[in-house]
């Protein structure tokens, strides 16, 4: 199965607009990301659109937006296909992944947030 039929999948079940973000477009990653051994909460921001919106974030990030890093998305689905799943989520959403379950919101005050 494709990434793409997975995503939309994941839209449909949370009644979601599909919003697919481009393998060139970038996310912003903290430490902890691609290794993969620390739940992620991820959120999706409006952005121009050289961005994704995505911030992911795991419990090794400080607060510190310094030590944040942007990835192309590609990145992702090469390095962590399981969160490229719910990447096409659009703007305003948030998922956290890897902890006691899955969790996947909607916030409005995130989607109401201006470029």
């Amino acid at each position: 199965m494709s990434i793409e039929s997975v995503q939309k999948e994941c839209c449909e079940h949370y009644q979601a607009i599909y919003a697919p973000v481009e393998p060139t477009q970038l996310v912003t990653i903290s430490k902890g990301i691609y290794e993969g051994s620390t739940p992620v909460e991820g959120v999706r921001y409006p952005s121009p659109n050289h961005m994704s919106g995505w911030w992911l974030t795991t419990d090794e990030y400080d607060g510190n937006t310094s030590s944040l890093v942007t990835v192309h998305f590609e990145h992702i689905i090469e390095r962590r296909p399981e969160l490229a799943i719910y990447m096409a989520l659009p703007f305003g959403y948030r998922f956290n992944l890897g902890g006691e379950s899955e969790h996947v919101w909607f916030d409005q005050a995130v989607a109401d947030e201006s470029i």
